[in-house]
């Protein structure tokens, strides 16, 4: 020991008790301060961001069977995995925007009609082989080919394509649509593998369920159970893949037989999400302090629509607006979604999806009784022993929706709100089958309670609204137009300039507001209910819940801390 810690310690043993406490004290106020300073400063000068590692596990009701982007559009379990593994040309954003995956640059021709579009030259497929515009032709005359059965095929039935070169092909629709994009999302499968399988073997081959893809993951195992149920499907990271490569090592899907098994299986920490249905289930996580209630726009969305031809009283216009006025769209939202699985909705355009942005010049029809009987009044209704009349005529309305439980609560609502106002209603719920056989196709119903959707990120009312489609096969169930209508509805569906677009769907919107033929309800959300500890969740909007993953590769659950 050296002289000078000598003196320290002799120093210290001359100090009273009194003074070696004040001293001691000071050296302990001194290194928390540096420790605290330290601290601080380190945390002041980084900054938290997503590190590679961890896994996350998804709950679905249900089990795959076509992990083929051909043929699992209209399966969500099977659509949600495709596009995880494969890429498409274009992709949605997590607002729903339209953005490149395997286009590296696109042309339009001035007839708006075809299409140039060059593929990226620096993407591979999961067992190393190249991307190439081959693939794209492939995949696009296999959905054309009625042996192949592919869900897309009733989209590409008038499309023509031609390969140019190994990085380019030519698509050319029979007439302008601008939202065609959209028809491109769908994912591209390897030519290579799928040369040799016959139409025969498309639906049984293995690649079906042992896929080979060029996105984000890629196939690595599944399990089953003893009676050959696929109980648990795994992806991994793809550590070559083109663009961010994901932050999380592993995904698995774990496979239920009910809800209540999948909620069962979360609160007991199997799972890190789902997507939930049953709404009245909402409360059950609302105060869990690890979970997390996503609710998703989607363009789905409900409207009761009158069918003028059938009913001698809803012929007139100042009736269908009285039923409107006396619809409480805020009771039906808070007793049928909780405030959270639906919003408002005044019009065919929604408000929170999409570019296009719904008029704020239409009559919203809140919830105003007393404004519904003013307007039955005006047109000659009279009230009679808790009844409406006119020339000798009940007022009375035959409502008909579906079974499931949201329509059902929804139109009981309805039903109740209307006999408040002194409307008789008669209700049914019936199955959609029956409906669409026995009373859509013939348009034999009054009112009808029932759901549409975009096509894709934009309105297209086209088949909604045309007067082409007011017959079967068409879906004009308002089974209303006008010319000025049909005009318009031809315009959106040419015209490529966003701001154009939005004014000619405000114009039909006045339209369909001012003559009543549908009182537009809600549109529904998708409830996804995810662990906290899952970050990057950064989603707003979902065209369909297969692309509810669409920002996968921002999802982390490990972090680091770096200099900022």
């Amino acid at each position: 020991m050296n002289d000078k810690s000598n003196k320290i310690i002799n120093y210290i043993k001359i100090l009273s008790n009194k003074e070696k406490f004040i001293l001691y004290l000071s050296i302990f106020l001194f290194s928390v301060g540096l420790v605290s300073w330290s601290i601080f400063y380190y945390f002041d000068a980084t900054k938290k961001v997503p590190a590679m590692g961890g896994e996350y596990t998804e709950g679905i009701v249900g089990k795959p069977t076509y992990v083929n982007p051909l043929l699992s559009r209209t399966n969500e379990i099977d659509g949600m995995i495709s596009n995880l593994i494969f890429s498409s040309l274009f992709k949605y954003d997590k607002n729903s925007g339209l953005v490149k995956d395997l286009v590296e640059s696109y042309e339009i021709s001035d007839d708006k009609k075809t299409y140039i579009i060059k593929i990226r030259p620096d993407i591979k497929w999961h067992d190393d082989n190249q991307v190439t515009a081959n693939d794209v032709f492939f995949t696009i005359r296999l959905i054309q080919d009625p042996k192949f059965k592919s869900t897309l095929r009733g989209e590409w039935q008038d499309t023509k394509v031609e390969l140019i070169d190994e990085q380019t092909i030519k698509i050319v629709i029979d007439k302008p649509y601008s939202p065609f994009l959209n028809k491109l999302t769908f994912g591209i499968i390897p030519q290579h593998i799928f040369k040799d399988i016959s139409s025969e073997n498309f639906l049984i081959n293995e690649f079906n369920l042992k896929p080979v893809g060029s996105g984000p993951f890629e196939f690595a195992d599944f399990k089953k159970d003893k009676q050959e149920n696929i109980i648990s499907y795994q992806l991994l990271s793809n550590d070559e893949y083109y663009d961010q490569v994901p932050y999380l090592e592993k995904i698995n899907f774990n496979f239920y037989g009910s809800e209540d098994e999948l909620v069962e299986a979360y609160n007991k920490k199997e799972i890190n999400g789902f997507g939930l249905f049953s709404y009245d289930k909402i409360q059950q996580f609302e105060n869990n302090e690890d979970t997390v209630i996503k609710a998703l726009k989607s363009p789905r969305y409900f409207a009761i629509f009158f069918n003028q031809n059938k009913s001698v009283p809803l012929a007139e216009a100042k009736v269908r607006k009285a039923l409107s006025f006396a619809i409480n769209r805020d009771a039906i939202l808070e007793q049928v979604f909780y405030n959270k699985a639906a919003d408002p909705l005044y019009s065919l355009v929604l408000p929170e999806f999409g570019e296009i942005k719904p008029s704020s010049e239409i009559e919203k029809y809140d919830y105003n009784p007393e404004k519904a009987k003013e307007l039955l009044r005006d047109d000659g209704w009279k009230e009679e022993n808790g009844a409406w009349k006119k020339n000798g005529e009940e007022l009375q309305i035959s409502l008909i929706s579906t079974q499931w439980p949201a329509l059902i609560r929804t139109s009981e609502l309805i039903k109740k709100q209307w006999e408040e106002i002194g409307v008789k209603v008669d209700v049914s719920n019936l199955e959609l089958s029956n409906i669409q056989q026995n009373f859509i196709k013939p348009r034999e119903y009054q009112a009808l309670l029932f759901g549409q959707e975009y096509p894709g990120n934009e309105p297209d009312p086209y088949h909604f609204w045309h007067s082409t489609e007011k017959e079967d096969p068409g879906n004009n169930i308002a089974v209303f137009s006008t010319d000025k209508m049909d005009e318009l509805l031809g315009q959106v569906r040419e015209n490529h300039n966003m701001s154009e677009k939005e004014t000619s769907y405000n114009e039909i919107e006045k339209i369909i507001n001012e003559a009543a033929p549908t009182h537009f309800l809600y549109s529904v959300n998708y409830l996804y209910i995810i662990n906290q500890k899952v970050k990057g969740f950064e989603t707003e909007s979902i065209v369909n819940p297969i692309f509810k993953f669409n920002n996968i590769t921002d999802w982390h659950i490990n972090t680091k801390r770096v200099r900022k």
